[in-house]
């Protein structure tokens, strides 16, 4: 069931992006943008508290298994209104289309030897097969890029045409987005086992806790689209250096042992401004640095990057968090684990200065 529902948010969850793209312009792609993090904040909040809540109620002794019920109701009104609502394709632009097999093949099994590993590698003390699986990536990644090009080069349509990609404007962006959104992953985990293993709390205080931070993600959005056009390009490096100081700061009051629930409120909400402005600025950044004929392709790809970036910082900082409260103080390791999500954000704003300072005035 969980593989189903991932497999179905994967599917719907880059066409949002497409779609802003390929409807909008100028000003009402910037508004569009806006309410696209306004959704994905109103989600994460109803997600924090719904989650806390069922998760506390034990509904029907199913514990934490009632989480996924909800999907259902919310899944289904998704579907009356998206059938209401949404443009509809003629038969000739979905005859136009022809899906490139080989690229889906090879960047499915890439990723999976990715993801597979790095998700129950912990679970199962990190056994052979799971470098292995990551050591084999490599050569899988090597090979859709290959397959990728030889479809081009023959005239075809590939996956993913890397031409869209290629530019510094497009790549650094796309990588700033990853590595900052990766953070919030690994935010998430982390987290929580520290509020509910190392401070007691309960499941609904660790959801009502990161509140703070998806409300000022969403609200970033409107900031952003409110700056004058002199400083946009500037937004995107000032939201992962403003996320950045949120975790020093964060890491230094766990150091001093203060770690009261109003301290970490504040510091979250200043994470989650830097998050949201930063990834507004970007996708902005994003949809307009290429033709309308690459939006499948820089909305897929970001996807299957910050998709990838977080299962990489689940893992490692999943990891390094528990190794570290085994150990020791599970607020110096939570403590040690925010730094390095100060470190990747710093490294998110230098990738999105450099694709920014160049970006046209709009």
């Amino acid at each position: 069931m969980v593989v189903s529902v991932g497999a179905g948010a994967a599917l719907m969850f880059p066409q949002a992006l497409t779609g802003i793209q390929l409807t909008f312009e100028g000003a009402g792609r910037v508004r569009a943008i806006g309410l696209y993090a306004i959704a994905l904040s109103i989600g994460a909040v109803a997600g924090q508290v719904l989650g806390g809540v069922l998760v506390s109620a034990d509904v029907l002794g199913s514990q934490w298994r009632s989480i996924f019920f909800v999907n259902v109701p919310v899944g289904l009104a998704v579907i009356a209104a998206g059938a209401r609502h949404l443009p509809r394709e003629s038969a000739v632009e979905r005859g136009a289309r022809r899906v490139d097999v080989a690229g889906v093949a090879t960047l499915s099994a890439a990723v999976l030897l990715v993801v597979v590993p790095l998700v129950l590698g912990r679970a199962e003390s990190w056994p052979t097969w799971t470098w292995l699986s990551l050591a084999a990536s490599v050569p899988a990644f090597a090979g859709f890029v290959a397959a990728q090009r030889r479809v081009r080069a023959r005239g075809g349509a590939p996956l993913v045409n890397l031409d869209a990609i290629a530019p510094r404007a497009v790549s650094s962006g796309m990588l700033a987005v990853a590595a900052a959104t990766s953070t919030y992953y690994g935010l998430l985990f982390t987290l929580a086992l520290y509020l509910q293993q190392g401070l007691g709390r309960s499941a609904l205080v660790s959801g009502l806790t990161l509140v703070s931070w998806v409300v000022a993600f969403g609200a970033a959005g409107q900031i952003v689209r409110r700056l004058p056009p002199r400083f946009g390009p500037l937004a995107a490096p000032a939201g992962c250096l403003l996320l950045a100081g949120a975790y020093m700061a964060l890491s230094a009051s766990l150091f001093a042992g203060r770690h009261a629930e109003a301290l970490l409120v504040v510091v979250l909400g200043a994470g989650g401004l830097g998050l949201g402005t930063q990834f507004s600025a970007l996708i902005l950044h994003l949809t307009n640095a290429v033709s309308d004929g690459y939006a499948h392709d820089i909305s897929g790809v970001t996807t299957t990057t910050t998709t990838i970036a977080g299962a990489i910082a689940i893992a490692a900082f999943g990891t390094a968090y528990l190794s570290l409260a085994s150990a020791g103080s599970a607020t110096h390791a939570f403590a040690i684990v925010t730094a390095g999500f100060a470190a990747i954000a710093g490294l998110a704003a230098l990738l999105a200065h450099g694709a920014t300072r160049r970006a046209p005035v709009r």
